[in-house]
């Protein structure tokens, strides 16, 4: 190879469209180093231009190898090495600037580009999101320029990298909005970007795809969460104010929140806590029944809360949950028991008078579990339903015995 034809192939390598792989870059770097080799033995300015391009061209190549492994402190340290050969070309050798002066600016203006883009993914990667989304603005401005320069010299080689470089990083940028607002309307839209990035070959935004998908998913998820929670603690407010019905209301729609987490995300914890919200919901229901007078549905409810119980027991991998629910189930059998004693109060059963009793036994063995529990919503459950059956018992005595009903 003699020396014109070294610069023939400069000249090439110079216009030629960016490489996207590794492998590609590892090539054209070899060949920078035979032309180098071949060139810089010469003291013809003409070849010192060529010389110094080469070396700079061979500097960006590598850098661009760094940036596309992710070595981001070299290739950072790189790309201001040659922003400043460049600048030096341009300055030192006027006359050849001037012929060549499209391709250095656009090298240029790439390697401006590619310096703000690590600044980003550096200050990204340390979670200062707000100087990052700065960065992500001035890397999209970078490339936004250099587009404008190649769609006037109608150089759509460099011009659609330019578009896949400037998607890509937009996707990052909204991928970085959703994560610091936990948005995914800002999620949604890296989506399309990288969907974009990705038509046009940046294989990279293959990834941030799948993890965008990922985040959103999370996000969902944190979002259903808390809106479970949320009417989860309505309703017990709803419960200590005695609002019944509201409360209900409110448990039924936690419980269907914790089911389309739970269809969303296989979890143990979501199909338990859909189980908690069900049994709460029946027991407000019961409540409700038992303030309007209606103690059969009150029966009803309340053995359907302890149903819903012993389904999610059954679900629990370990006794010592399952144990900590005992004293619940025992509360929902005397209550269940309470319930159907009213029933037959209110139809002069004097069965009632023993169902009243063993369902305050039971509420007393209830009270004593949530006890060593430290359950302070159940003792206080207990204890008053305890007060109000030792009410109905107090009447029903009298009541039975100056009838001459009781079982005695």
């Amino acid at each position: 190879m003699n020396e014109l034809t070294a610069i023939t192939k400069i000249k090439e390598i110079f216009t030629q469209d960016y490489q996207i792989s590794a492998e590609k870059i590892t090539e054209v770097v070899s060949i920078c180093d035979e032309l180098n080799e071949l060139l810089s033995s010469h003291e013809n300015l003409e070849f010192e231009f060529y010389l110094h391009i080469l070396q700079n061209l061979r500097l960006f190549f590598a850098s661009e190898f760094l940036f596309l492994r992710n070595r981001t402190v070299k290739a950072l340290n790189n790309y201001h090495k040659v922003q400043e050969g460049i600048t030096k070309i341009q300055s030192n050798y006027p006359e050849f600037y001037s012929q060549w002066q499209y391709d250095i600016d656009r090298i240029l203006l790439r390697t401006d580009a590619r310096i703000q883009n690590l600044r980003a993914q550096t200050t990204f990667d340390e979670n200062d999101f707000a100087q990052a989304e700065i960065l992500y603005t001035e890397a999209i401005k970078r490339y936004s320029n250099e587009l404008e320069i190649e769609q006037k010299k109608q150089d759509y080689y460099h011009y659609f990298d330019s578009l896949r470089n400037m998607y890509y990083v937009t996707g990052l940028l909204y991928n970085l909005r959703g994560i610091s607002t936990s948005k995914s309307d800002e999620m949604y839209q890296a989506l399309r970007f990288f969907r974009k990035a990705r038509f046009l070959g940046q294989e990279a935004s293959n990834d941030n795809f799948n993890k965008t998908r990922t985040q959103i998913k999370g996000i969902s998820i944190q979002k259903l969460e808390k809106q479970a929670e949320s009417f989860f603690t309505a309703g017990i407010l709803h419960s200590e104010n005695e609002a019944y019905s509201q409360a209900s209301i409110e448990y039924n729609k936690s419980a269907q929140l914790y089911r389309s987490l739970g269809k969303m995300q296989s979890n143990i914890e979501y199909e338990l806590q859909e189980l908690i919200q069900m049994s709460s919901y029946y027991e407000a229901l019961a409540k409700d029944n038992m303030v309007k007078d209606q103690n059969e549905l009150a029966t009803k409810n309340f053995t359907n809360a302890r149903r819903i119980l012993d389904s999610m027991l059954a679900k629990l991998p370990g006794e010592e949950l399952a144990t900590s629910f005992q004293p619940q189930i025992l509360y929902f059998d005397a209550m269940t028991m309470f319930c159907t004693a009213v029933v037959e109060y209110d139809q002069l059963m004097p069965e009632a008078m023993t169902h009243f009793s063993e369902a305050t036994a039971l509420l007393e063995t209830a009270k004593e579990k949530a006890e060593e529990l430290n359950n302070t919503p159940l003792i206080e459950g207990c204890t008053e339903a305890i007060n109000k059956l030792n009410s109905y018992q107090n009447i029903a005595e009298i009541m039975f015995q100056s009838d001459g009903l009781s079982e005695e």
